[in-house]
């Protein structure tokens, strides 16, 4: 599932020098179908962009279900491969979300995710809402059904793996480690909206994330729903208000439920995730767009390494939103 998301750093993207004689270095680019930059306090101002662009090649290689030559790809072919230390660690994460969350969050939506036609440009252009079609797919579907055996990948035929709902936020990691392996602990990597803050920015204060509304179009002169302070922590944010089409008056967007077959169908707009890991915050956020408010909140309740911000419609059509008691202290507007 490809989430488009958008938001802004407010800080400066201009190198300079702060007080404690840092450098600012940023990298920039697109990677993984969107978007990355990554800023870093760097005492002799050393670029790392080289090996920046190195992870997202191995990821790539690794989980990207739009390289027909990734690893991911050839076993959901069929080939029998030995999996690597990047598909083992987001293979477990997976597994652990899906289990935690009792099977809303599934990796194994593929095959749906195609017959909804969201893995093209023009989804939903040539798309016959069939109810029995999509249910008899959901045979192919549940995590549980996979498994890993001495590093290699027990799979039944005619299931697909689909990783995209957590990649983005393990690349996140991957940077965020890479980086700290380097002795540089102020940073802020964002790759597709997934953001990971450590330590303070240039202006030796606590990174500022502002987070857009769940709107289809962006008003620059009211951009955020809101803007917060983000240090030591993981922000992904998944959505319904982007990627979706309308079929004889019916909204279909590309959160799909693996219960029933059909895309999400409930009052969320948008969840904001806070967390150690970006990987599981991104993880998260797409579990809790298919589990719905009330679930969503009794979920975190019993979670407290999770933090939310919720933006759904009343029973009038109203927005409404819930902030876990954690992350009201974060917010500054």
């Amino acid at each position: 599932m490809r989430k488009i998301f958008y938001l802004l750093i407010l800080t400066s993207f201009l190198s300079c020098l702060s007080s404690d004689s840092n450098i600012l270095v940023t990298n920039s680019g697109q990677a993984q179908g969107t978007y990355y930059h990554i800023k870093y306090m760097s005492s002799f101002g050393e670029d790392y962009h080289l090996q920046i662009d190195s992870i997202l090649k191995e990821v790539d290689n690794s989980l990207s279900i739009y390289n027909s030559n990734s690893l991911i790809s050839r076993l959901n072919n069929g080939e029998k491969l030995k999996i690597d230390s990047l598909f083992k660690r987001v293979f477990l994460s997976a597994n652990k979300v899906f289990l935690e969350t009792e099977g809303n969050f599934d990796c194994t939506i593929s095959p749906l995710v195609n017959a909804w036609g969201f893995y093209k440009d023009d989804f939903g252009d040539s798309i016959i809402v069939d109810t029995l079609r999509f249910k008899s797919i959901l045979q192919y579907v549940g995590f549980h059904k996979v498994k890993i055996v001495s590093d290699s990948l027990l799979i039944p035929k005619k299931m697909r793996l689909d990783f995209n709902s957590l990649a983005q936020g393990f690349t996140v990691d991957l940077i965020g480690e890479y980086l700290m392996s380097k002795n540089i602990n102020n940073y802020m990597i964002e790759i597709g909206g997934e953001i990971l803050a450590k330590g303070m920015n240039d202006s030796d204060i606590i990174w500022r994330i502002g987070v857009d509304k769940p709107k289809l179009n962006i008003d620059a002169n009211n951009r955020f729903q809101f803007i917060l302070n983000l240090k030591d922590k993981s922000l992904a944010t998944s959505g319904n208000y982007r990627k979706f089409y309308v079929k004889e008056g019916e909204k279909y967007s590309h959160i799909i439920n693996p219960f029933t077959g059909f895309p999400s169908n409930n009052k969320l707009l948008s969840v904001s995730v806070i967390h150690d890991s970006c990987m599981l915050a991104d993880a998260y956020a797409t579990a809790f767009m298919v589990m719905g408010v009330e679930k969503t909140k009794q979920f975190v309740k019993k979670n407290s390494d999770i933090e939310i911000y919720l933006i759904y419609t009343s029973e009038d059509g109203e927005w409404q939103t819930y902030i876990s008691p954690e992350m009201v202290n974060r917010i500054i507007n």
